[in-house]
């Protein structure tokens, strides 16, 4: 296996939504809508900060250690002994999220698809598919999250239009009514799955600069919150405020409502075909990054050794997990956040602070200049025009757009919770703006990384 593994900051960002949205997609949802109500689309605004602030340390720690993937940035920054320690911890994080994952998939498929097919056989399946992507490299996988993914966005755009007869804008309302105490539930929940972003961290060495992966993971997060939204309000619009939340898949019921003529009245199967795809590159990537981290342990980048045993070792600790649905249901929609938040926040704020003492890589910023140079023709280049300190780089303005658009929405979501119960139309106003700005984050942070790619 080739150690080095190069992605563009394209692929980065659709990855990152793959992780972000598959998961939730499936389970979660039905949580958020029986305590957020109507107001369930407004759980995604702390997650979304969260994995901002994410980016940011990525970011900081890219121009400190290039080159280097999380797990190797923590023995350097706390140590051998202790560096070793937390990336056990990030092992078994990663663990769970791979057990919660194939026993909701599994629990999926067998519920909806396959009721006849032992869960056994389901999982047997699922870890082959592991066994066979083990063996490549993040590289393989975003190609194919590139077939995948245009398809799963466009499928999304298309429903509201295909459900545009089901939609009721009355169960909406009223606006932004919820107690405080609900929202917060709700993202603090969501931050739970969110959480997953430190799988990112385990391919940092794949991207060339640390401008392209704060952009990258920004433009991936604000596309998986913009989906999961754009879901949740579907559910509601369609199924009402109160029935998505007694149903154990409210997506897939969702889907279910769609019925364009009598001879297209099935299409949640293609829809399946092309969304379940985009989950398992999710899924798949988490296991990529759990065996980056096997190899971490004794200093190799070369995981093939370690994919048929930790794959299988997985399948028998999954089917072992849990005794009953009703368990899997219980751990893959509470346990998220309280093992994200027991250690993760902490440990992001450690390793930011101890980085700070490793100065930034000055050969990394010489050799982005001799690339530049190589690129060149011979001819002597012009010497630089003087810099106005008006003038300021299209990337850096797309990217305050976006923190101007993510104050906006923070505002609005907060005006409306004020001030909705005595004003309803502020209400409306506040969640209109909210879901206005949530489309314009996209392209914001879609224009941040298209400028780098030109420069």
């Amino acid at each position: 296996m080739d150690s080095k593994q190069i992605i563009n900051y394209r692929q980065f960002a659709w990855l990152t939504a793959a992780l972000l949205s598959g998961g939730s997609l499936i389970s979660i949802q039905q949580v958020l809508v029986r305590i957020g109500y109507s107001d369930a689309w407004s759980a995604y605004m702390l997650p979304v900060l969260y994995v901002i602030g994410v980016a940011a340390l990525f970011t900081m720690l890219v121009k400190r250690f290039p080159n280097k993937h999380l797990f190797e940035i923590n023995k350097i920054v706390f140590g051998s002994v202790i560096g070793t320690i937390i990336n056990l911890i990030l092992l078994f994080h990663l663990w769970l999220i791979l057990t919660r994952d194939l026993s909701t998939f599994g629990k999926f498929i067998g519920i909806t698809l396959l009721p006849n097919t032992p869960g056994e056989m389901i999982l047997l399946l699922f870890v082959v598919l592991l066994i066979v992507y083990g063996k490549t490299s993040v590289e393989v996988l975003a190609r194919v999250n590139d077939l995948l993914f245009p398809l799963f966005v466009l499928i999304i755009v298309l429903t509201p239009l295909a459900l545009a007869n089901e939609m009721d804008i009355r169960l909406m309302q009223p606006v932004l009514t919820r107690p405080w105490s609900s929202i917060f539930s709700i993202n603090v929940l969501s931050l739970g799955w969110f959480g997953d972003i430190f799988v990112m961290g385990a391919f940092l060495h794949t991207l060339w600069g640390p401008r392209q992966v704060g952009s990258a993971i920004r433009h991936g997060v604000l596309m998986a919150a913009c989906m999961l939204f754009d879901f949740i309000v579907l559910e509601i619009l369609v199924l009402g405020p109160t029935i998505p939340g007694n149903m154990v898949y409210p997506n897939y019921s969702l889907i279910q409502q769609i019925h364009i003529t009598d001879f297209l009245d099935r299409l949640d199967l293609l829809v399946l075909v092309i969304c379940f795809p985009v989950t398992a590159c999710g899924v798949l990537l988490v296991y990529l990054a759990f065996q980056m981290g096997m190899a971490s342990l004794v200093n190799q980048r070369d995981y093939s050794k370690l994919n048929t045993p930790v794959a299988l070792l997985l399948l028998l600790t999954t089917v072992l997990a849990f005794k009953s649905t009703t368990e899997v249901f219980s751990f893959v929609n509470y346990s998220s956040t309280v093992i994200t938040l027991s250690y993760q926040p902490l440990l992001f704020i450690l390793l930011g602070l101890l980085s700070l003492r490793h100065p930034i890589d000055q050969n990394h910023k010489k050799g982005q200049n001799d690339n530049t140079k190589d690129n060149s023709t011979t001819k002597p280049a012009a010497p630089p025009k003087p810099a106005s300190p008006l003038q300021r780089s299209p990337q850096k303005s797309w990217e305050r757009w976006t923190y101007i658009l993510l104050a906006i929405s923070l505002g609005a979501l907060i005006i409306g919770l004020w001030k909705s119960n005595s004003s309803a139309s502020v209400g409306f106003i506040c969640g209109s703006m909210y879901a206005l700005c949530s489309i314009l984050l996209i392209f914001t942070s879609y224009m941040e990384i298209h400028s780098l790619n030109k420069r």
